[in-house]
């Protein structure tokens, strides 16, 4: 199992059964936008990171889930941005990001959400959005 495999797993296994918290006692929140560019074979995801309570170290990573249910979940993660330095962050707020998914099916109903791990192992989704890609 190569090193970053070995990450994901283990932020997953380290997530499960924790949630985060936001507004209303939440720590962070997340935004999972509209796709873009949605093709046959390919389209673009975009997510932001909104707020959070307390500071920006909070953040350990961000990316997007994706599969052909509802609410896909942390087995189903396709893009994670980890971040490396807590003493000069790489992030700012709002932090919006994007990804571009390749090999799509046609014809396919797909859902996504963001998603954010924070330092106290939680992790926190957007809302679930779906698109349908067109035939070639």
């Amino acid at each position: 199992m190569n090193k970053s495999k070995f990450l994901v797993l283990m932020g997953f296994l380290l997530c499960l059964g924790f949630a985060g918290c936001n507004k209303n006692g939440e720590k962070v929140t997340i935004k999972t936008n509209q796709p873009e560019e949605v093709q046959a074979h390919y389209a673009k995801i975009t997510g932001t990171i909104k707020s959070l309570d307390k500071n920006i170290n909070e953040l350990w990573a961000y990316g997007y889930c994706l599969g052909e249910e509802p609410n896909p979940d942390m087995s189903h993660m396709v893009a994670c941005v980890y971040k490396t330095n807590y003493d000069h962050p790489d992030v700012s707020l709002p932090r919006p990001f994007e990804y571009m998914l390749v090999g799509l099916e046609q014809e396919t109903e797909y859902h996504f959400r963001a998603f954010a791990f924070l330092d106290q192992n939680s992790v926190v989704f957007g809302k679930d959005i779906s698109f349908t890609t067109p035939a070639e």
